[in-house]
């Protein structure tokens, strides 16, 4: 038991170190060259008091071990700061907003989804006339552009847009398709699906769920060197913005990756959670109505 205690004590001084230490003191030496060059970028003055930081061999080691701590903590400091302003990214980006943009962009979304979708009903139309008619070729053609404006809707949304964020909307998704076609509420039912997932499966969706929180933090760095390029010198905000860019995108396939794996999770193991909660299934799968049985029992009269 000590053993397994000291190895994972050294796995979370490692991740620390990782996470918190070694971004913090990238942002730190970044910031310092950005001071000293300034607007200007006087890579002459940045030298002389670049030189002016670097320790002087005949100080104590005590003063040096004292400016290295300092710059450790502060460093710590700065990689918690991203951590908790990384939880607030991740809180914008997932939370469903009723604010006055929101109204503008939702409407924007289901207008666009709707044009989406109304073309691919058309695309499937003539393909079912074609394949009536006989005409084979045509047949498979029309079925090419009916797959091509399914994935172009899908971009926009899975299901009709309900929020004005792409990442809140996609979560809500899930849950739309999973009441529709199963009778159940994702949100009540997930903590017990998730005691009856094989351990394969859930590090599939803890790997999903650790990918975007990585890309919330990488956006908020990417905050932070917005600021330090704002105020002293202007191509480190240019960094700042293409992380933010990235932290973005990667945020959104991680979002994209974890709804699939949740809703492929109620696909596969929603009549495993039937059996155990005691719920008979006919057909040997879940029903809307089996899933409203489901719902009371978990529910328990609340």
């Amino acid at each position: 038991m000590k053993g397994f205690l000291d190895e994972i004590g050294k796995q979370l001084a490692g991740r620390w170190v990782a996470l918190l230490t070694v971004p913090g003191l990238l942002f730190l030496v970044t910031a310092a060259v950005a001071r000293s060059l300034g607007h200007t970028m006087d890579f002459s003055r940045a030298a002389d008091r670049l030189r002016h930081l670097t320790p002087d061999h005949g100080e104590p080691p005590a003063a040096l071990v004292l400016a290295a701590l300092v710059v450790l903590a502060v460093a710590t400091f700065a990689g918690l700061l991203v951590h908790w302003s990384s939880v607030a990214i991740e809180e914008f980006w997932l939370t469903p907003w009723q604010l006055w943009p929101a109204g503008p962009l939702l409407r924007n979304r289901r207008r666009r989804w709707a044009r989406a979708h109304w073309r691919y009903l058309g695309a499937d139309q003539q393909r079912e006339q074609a394949e009536l008619a006989g005409l084979t070729q045509t047949a498979a053609a029309h079925a090419r552009e009916a797959v091509r404006q399914a994935a172009r809707r899908n971009r926009i949304a899975v299901t009709r847009p309900c929020h004005a964020g792409w990442m809140a909307d996609r979560l809500n998704s899930c849950g739309l398709r999973v009441m529709g076609q199963y009778g159940l509420d994702v949100d009540m039912v997930w903590p017990r699906m998730w005691l009856l997932l094989p351990e394969p499966a859930r590090t599939e969706v803890r790997a999903a769920r650790d990918r975007l929180a990585q890309a919330c933090g990488l956006a908020s760095w990417g905050v932070l060197y917005v600021v330090v390029g704002c105020v002293w010198c202007y191509p480190v905000a240019l960094g700042g913005l293409t992380a933010d860019f990235l932290g973005w995108t990667r945020a959104r396939r991680a979002v994209g990756n974890l709804a699939d794996l949740v809703e492929s999770s109620m696909d596969v193991y929603s009549p495993l959670l039937a059996e155990h909660l005691g719920v008979p299934l006919p057909d040997g799968r879940v029903t809307p109505a089996i899933g409203a049985s489901l719902r009371e029992r978990i529910r328990k009269g609340a």
